[in-house]
């Protein structure tokens, strides 16, 4: 399993938009951009992932941007992968019943793929944005 860009460079913003974030006005995507060096219409795209998954929302307008849908402490860093990534399986059997031609039991390799996944998981999901703020 590879992360692509879109698991970097959107924690990277997120993490961007948690620092910045301190009173109730939206923070400038743009600004997030120009402070990440990363291209705005790229974070257009995953900020449009991210607020589908309820993790940010967003505020048109002159003084709009981008906020937290939620409190640092309640988003983990699998969340954020999830919401740009979609899937985190190591390998296509551990979803897929009818990837492989092996059944379960003739599957060796699938047992490390579960583990694999459930300690991807696992770690994942115990780092909280916060964490990465403080």
């Amino acid at each position: 399993m590879k992360f692509s860009t879109k698991s970097s460079y959107g924690l990277r913003a997120i993490v961007d938009l948690a620092k910045k974030q301190e009173g109730p006005e939206p923070y400038s995507l743009a600004k997030i951009a120009k402070d990440e060096k990363i291209s705005l219409a790229y974070l257009e795209r995953l900020f449009a992932k991210l607020k589908k998954a309820s993790l940010i929302k967003s505020t048109k307008g002159v003084k709009g941007g981008y906020k937290l849908a939620k409190p640092a402490n309640k988003i983990s860093v699998r969340d954020i992968f999830l919401a740009l990534e979609g899937d985190l399986s190591p390998y296509n059997c551990v979803k897929l019943a009818n990837a492989c031609k092996l059944t379960e039991c003739d599957c060796s390799a699938k047992q490390v793929w579960n583990l694999l996944e459930c300690e991807i998981n696992k770690t994942l999901e115990s780092i909280k944005l916060k964490d990465l703020i403080t």
